[in-house]
């Protein structure tokens, strides 16, 4: 348990911009715009009386022992603020892809590295001019107090400026840069290079450029990179790789020259799956890609207890048909504090094959399985057994859109090629959620086409591996050149057969309702 006593500058400032200054990590999933209940804190001192909305996030024992929401309490003198200490998150910092390091970007006796900056982690690798890895370091991204996703830290930065967000991010890589140069012994000012990559969103506040056109129609972005720049950290040159459009960012681009996909004479499918899903087909030399809005509640924001990778999150669940239980892969093998990404999706699958879940979505205790006595007599809630954590009727409905329009996306870009799934080769499967999903569970859902987890290849963090690959061997920037001129973006937003896909593709493969 982290303890901190502050004050406010003015008389008037809540607990969230008190923590916000003092650069104190803490989650605000919606920015804090009183959405989300996801910012609580325990916190004393002279504080304003609870309102009815800030109530409305909290049961009776919460409030009694103390916890508030940092967005709605306000600090009227010294306060004393307790935060759990999380422990390290799962961050995936490997990914698949060949390196080579004929044409480093950097001298051989200089350091360079490979960034990937995501919306809800940054991963950072060190390689000296022999393109030996020294080291690589994961975090989450430091704009999380400014929101889960990139519309809510656009929305942040319209109403407070880009600052804040620009600083955060710029901060934290200058810091993941220092710790590795010392880890690996090496001098700071032997890192004269780095390959940074991202999502367009992402790539706005690490360049110091507005993102704003990307939140609203026609979605149009200041900058889709490609260049090189002097000016963003200290003594480094840094590329950006090239970004297809607003919402198709170099993050998938690089997973896209990572995989080798366009080398290969066969029909495959790279999704990174994400708050915002970027996906990209490939036919015939030809790429067609898109982009879907999924949304946090694979990152755990959105669900009831959900939360990040770290210790105590439930990352895996099995049914055991012959002992008729069921069983949570816990990380860190402790007690159960709540739920990731993985182990909502393994846990959705669960009860929709024990159709607990209904083909609506529903929850139903008429099943006829051993877990429907682990529902609440109201039908609206799953507790897993042992523990205190759960999943509701809201979190369903938040899988069920952040699924269909992954989904949707997948086949709306294979019914644009005139193809069907049956006919891909291999679906490439990639990004934090991406890396660490079971492609079994992920099918059953419906969070990818029917019939694809068999031909499913996780690679891990592909972007950092495309990052690495282009700043060990800079001839891949013609590579890469091509892959964007090549590629034709599908704008989803108003589009029909996305549409049709999408309604489809939120039902579950459970009963129908009667």
């Amino acid at each position: 348990m982290k303890t901190y006593k502050l004050s406010p500058r003015t008389g008037n400032e809540t607990i969230a911009e008190l923590m916000r200054r003092e650069k104190i990590d803490i989650d605000f999933p919606c920015g804090g715009n009183h959405t989300c209940g996801k910012c609580k804190v325990s916190v004393f001192g002279c504080l304003s009386e609870i309102s009815p909305s800030e109530a409305k996030f909290l049961s009776q024992e919460e409030i009694n022992s103390g916890i508030r929401l940092a967005c709605f309490a306000k600090a009227y003198g010294e306060v004393t603020i307790q935060i759990k200490d999380d422990g390290e998150c799962k961050i995936a910092s490997d990914g698949t892809g060949a390196l080579d390091s004929s044409a480093p970007m950097m001298q051989k006796n200089c350091l360079g590295a490979a960034i990937d900056i995501g919306t809800t982690t940054v991963v950072c690798k060190l390689y000296n001019g022999c393109g030996e890895e020294l080291g690589a370091k994961g975090e989450l991204n430091a704009q999380k107090s400014y929101g889960a996703d990139v519309i809510s830290r656009i929305n942040y930065g319209i109403h407070n400026g880009n600052e804040a967000l620009h600083n955060a991010i710029t901060e934290q890589i200058e810091r993941m840069l220092d710790s590795l140069a010392a880890e690996a012994s090496a001098e700071r000012e032997k890192i004269t290079h780095a390959v940074v990559t991202g999502n367009t969103t992402m790539l706005h506040f690490f360049a110091g450029l507005d993102p704003r056109g990307i939140g609203f129609a026609p979605f149009v972005a200041k900058s889709l990179f490609g260049n090189e720049y002097h000016d963003i950290l200290k003594n480094v040159t840094v590329y950006i790789p090239p970004c297809i459009s607003a919402y198709v960012g170099a993050d998938l681009v690089c997973c896209v020259l990572a995989s080798d996909m366009c080398s290969k004479d066969e029909m495959s499918l790279i999704v990174d799956i994400g708050t915002n899903g970027e996906m990209a087909l490939t036919d015939g030399g030809k790429i067609i890609c898109c982009s879907t809005a999924a949304g946090p509640a694979f990152e755990g924001a959105g669900i009831s207890h959900g939360m990040v990778a770290a210790a105590g999150a439930i990352s895996h669940v099995f049914f055991d048909a012959e002992k008729e239980d069921l069983n949570c892969e816990i990380i860190g093998n402790g007690s159960a504090a709540g739920i990731c990404g993985s182990g909502v999706l393994d846990a959705m699958a669960v009860l929709s094959e024990q159709k607990i879940i209904m083909r609506s979505g529903r929850l139903t205790s008429d099943a006829e399985s051993p877990l429907a006595d682990l529902l609440d007599e109201d039908e609206t809630k799953f507790t897993f057994p042992g523990t205190c954590v759960s999943v509701t009727q809201e979190d369903v409905r938040q899988v069920q859109l952040a699924k269909g329009a992954i989904k949707a996306g997948a086949l709306t870009l294979l019914e644009y090629c005139g193809c069907s799934a049956e006919e891909l080769a291999v679906l490439y499967l990639c990004g934090g959620f991406g890396s660490f999903l079971t492609p079994s569970s992920a099918e059953t859902v419906g969070l990818i086409p029917d019939g694809t987890s068999e031909k499913t290849v996780v690679m891990g963090n592909g972007a950092v591996t495309g990052a690495a690959m282009l700043l060990l061997d800079k001839t891949n920037i013609d590579k890469i050149s091509g892959i964007v001129a090549s590629s034709r973006y599908v704008e989803l937003s108003g589009n029909d057969i996305f549409m049709e896909h999408y309604i489809d593709s939120m039902a579950f493969s459970g009963e129908e309702e009667e």
